[in-house]
């Protein structure tokens, strides 16, 4: 593939619901749709996209109430986020993807599949919420409010297993989106609405109901979503797990985890 044909392209998509902000990557192929966990945005996925984009177009998004797109989040709930992708789908005129979700991302990408199954080619979820009712809720609340930039560095130090240059940048990043009032609050909604009394409202998911295939990446050191027993996870999927690494895999382990990636977005794809 040409080097043209891989060029990245920042864009804009003005959709009802507020405007998304997201990157395209790459051409041909069924496309694969990243989604970022809480309060980070489509930058997350800056060690995975390249490399996806040599096979197929990589599309990654800033989901509402983070990065560029919209800070209308509603009331907050994950499950009005996915006709809000649907929108966005319409507006880039792609039919189907193969979803990619990290965090709240997976949670997303899981809601997605419910609400519009035939737009869902496969579901890649990495350190996915939604799977079990145990995740760390004070480090979300924590993640909205706080005071400084050495605080942020703190949270940002939690989501890896072992010290990482990425730590001091994510910090600073976290700062100033609670720092910022209209995203604050947006990020306060989101956990209020969506996190908050998850443990007490929470059911399993019906696997029966997922007919696209299904993997599953988790570091072993995630101290913020722990893999939730294998009784709680799709029976018949493919489950990665990746020593010395945390909640963020896909930077931790970024070419395994990429490689994951492309092997099963591939295998999808094959009739």
């Amino acid at each position: 593939m040409s080097d043209a044909a891989v060029r990245l392209r920042r864009a804009r998509a003005d959709i009802d619901g507020g405007p998304a902000s997201y990157l395209s990557l790459g051409r041909g192929g069924v496309p694969a749709l990243l989604l970022h966990g809480f309060a980070g945005d489509l930058l997350t996925w800056q060690f995975n996209l390249s490399p996806l984009a040599t096979e197929r177009r990589v599309l990654a998004v800033d989901l509402p109430g983070h990065g560029g797109s919209t800070l209308d989040v509603g009331e907050g709930r994950i499950g009005d986020l996915a006709p809000w992708l649907v929108r966005f789908l319409n507006a880039l005129e792609v039919p189907r993807v193969h979803l990619v979700g990290h965090s709240m991302g997976g949670y997303v990408a899981l809601e997605l599949a419910r609400h519009a199954p035939e737009r869902v080619a496969s579901l890649s979820l990495i350190a996915s919420a939604g799977l079990g009712p145990d995740f760390d809720l004070a480090f979300l609340r924590r993640v909205t409010s706080l005071a400084s930039v050495e605080e942020g560095v703190v949270c940002a130090e939690r989501l890896f297993a072992q010290p990482s240059p990425l730590t001091a940048r994510i910090g600073e990043v976290l700062h100033a989106q609670a720092a910022d009032p209209a995203r604050h609050a947006a990020l306060e909604r989101i956990v209020e609405g969506s996190f908050a009394g998850a443990a007490e409202r929470w059911t399993p998911v019906d696997w029966t109901t997922i007919r696209m295939p299904v993997q599953l990446l988790w570091g072993r050191d995630d101290r913020i979503i722990p893999l939730p027993p294998r009784d709680r996870l799709p029976p018949s999927a493919p489950l990665h797990l990746f020593d010395n690494a945390g909640h963020l895999p896909h930077s931790e382990a970024a070419s395994p985890v990429t490689a994951l990636l492309r092997d099963f977005l591939t295998a999808c794809d094959t009739p």
